[in-house]
């Protein structure tokens, strides 16, 4: 289980915290995307930088 297996853990460590960061400002601060769109831009940009990195 390592390789691409490890990269995936990460990346869905890291959409966990977003989320639990997110729900957690969204009463402090005005946070104008849902929780699901920051989420999918996210993996978006986590996609768009691995492919940019394997050119």
């Amino acid at each position: 289980m390592s390789g691409a297996w490890d990269g995936l853990i990460v990346l869905g460590l890291l959409i966990i915290l977003l989320v639990l960061g997110v729900r957690r400002l969204r009463p402090r601060m005005h946070v104008p995307w849902t929780t699901g769109g920051i989420v999918v831009c996210f993996i978006f940009v986590v996609l768009l930088l691995w492919a940019w990195s394997n050119r």
